[in-house]
């Protein structure tokens, strides 16, 4: 009797966990400097990979440098979360049609200086999230802090 209650549990944990969707693609932030003056541009690189095994839609949606199919959030060392920059008008745009093969990965550098105001010193952590069709769910990038330093501190070493 034992083993038959094991086994259906494990029936159903199986069962369960192949009807969990999967994320389709998983994305990385990284900086090739994570250390910046105050006024300079804050750039990051957005890497999105299919994991899947069909097409992922990774069309951009191009604004002032950022691509805005993704979700950006940016916290200040207090946690706070950072506000956008006002804006009088709307960031010119584009559209960019673009899909991803299973295996397959697009880089794309993003200004996130566009977006917020990162021109006072202090650690920032940064994260971006997007959604993908058939779902409401979100894939979560990695978080990346960013260390913005006094203008008139020694340059930062490259890294």
């Amino acid at each position: 009797m034992r083993n038959l209650i094991v086994l259906l549990l494990l029936g159903v944990t199986v069962i369960a966990y192949s009807q969990t969707p999967h994320q389709p693609f998983t994305i990385t932030l990284s900086s090739g400097k994570p250390e910046v003056k105050a006024g300079d541009r804050v750039h990051v690189d957005i890497l999105m990979t299919n994991t899947s095994n069909q097409d992922v839609n990774c069309t951009i949606d191009a604004h002032g440098g950022l691509d805005m199919n993704y979700g950006y959030k940016v916290v200040d060392a207090d946690g706070r979360t950072l506000p956008e920059i006002p804006r009088n008008h709307p960031l010119p745009g584009s559209i960019y049609p673009c899909t991803l093969k299973p295996g397959e990965s697009r880089s794309l550098p993003s200004s996130i200086s566009t977006l917020y105001d990162l021109t006072h010193p202090g650690k920032y952590t940064i994260q971006v999230t997007r959604g993908y069709e058939g779902s409401d769910e979100l894939v979560s990038s990695n978080t990346l802090t960013i260390t913005v330093i006094a203008p008139d501190s020694p340059s930062p070493s490259p890294k």
